[in-house]
């Protein structure tokens, strides 16, 4: 027990166990290394496919919310909802990427980007977590991947021996995809 008076550093000098010095730590401790290069990605599922954004393009992630149709949009366009006061247009992911639409539960969630200071929402089955993943672990669009979808790919990275699909968020949102098409119409719109 410390007698009364003893600082903390005396009382354990004083109790036999091995004390650190400041001689130790200049010449026997190693700093960690910290990688000032890794990318921060917010990582989803859309499917049964791992997707992820730049943290940097989420602005907010919020739970589904009801929107209310707009016609002559899109198939991907949900429609427009309310946020906290802003009118956005909310974009089903699944059918955007042209993937097999399925039912969203409890998990889902809507991503609130920002692109070009117009705000819209991103639903997608689950959000999972931050990854954080180093230029040596990314990969760029495969070549096999071609059409429309191509475009909607920045690059492939690697996390935990999965692959994360990043998503180039400006190809995602390009409005003028927004507007259905008259049937036969390749390049007009209404």
């Amino acid at each position: 027990m410390a007698a009364e008076g003893d600082d903390l550093w005396q009382a354990l000098a004083r109790s036999g166990e091995q004390v650190a010095t400041d001689e130790d730590y200049e010449h026997g401790y190693k700093q960690r290394e910290v990688r000032r290069d890794l990318r921060h990605y917010v990582s989803f599922r859309v499917g049964d496919e791992i997707y992820g954004l730049a943290i940097g393009e989420i602005e907010e992630i919020t739970k589904q919310f009801p929107t209310t149709f707009v016609p002559r949009t899109a198939d991907f366009l949900l429609g427009i909802g309310n946020v906290r006061g802003r009118i956005i247009p909310v974009v089903e992911l699944a059918r955007r990427l042209g993937l097999r639409s399925s039912g969203y539960d409890r998990a889902a969630r809507v991503l609130i980007v920002t692109l070009d200071d117009e705000p819209y929402g991103l639903l997608v089955h689950e959000v999972l977590e931050v990854v954080r993943i180093p230029p040596e672990a990314m990969e760029e669009r495969p070549g096999g991947i071609s059409g429309r979808r191509a475009e909607y790919i920045r690059g492939l990275g690697r996390h935990r021996g999965a692959l994360v699909i990043i998503l180039n968020l400006a190809e995602v949102l390009d409005p003028k995809d927004f507007l259905r098409l008259r049937p036969g119409d390749e390049g007009g719109s209404w």
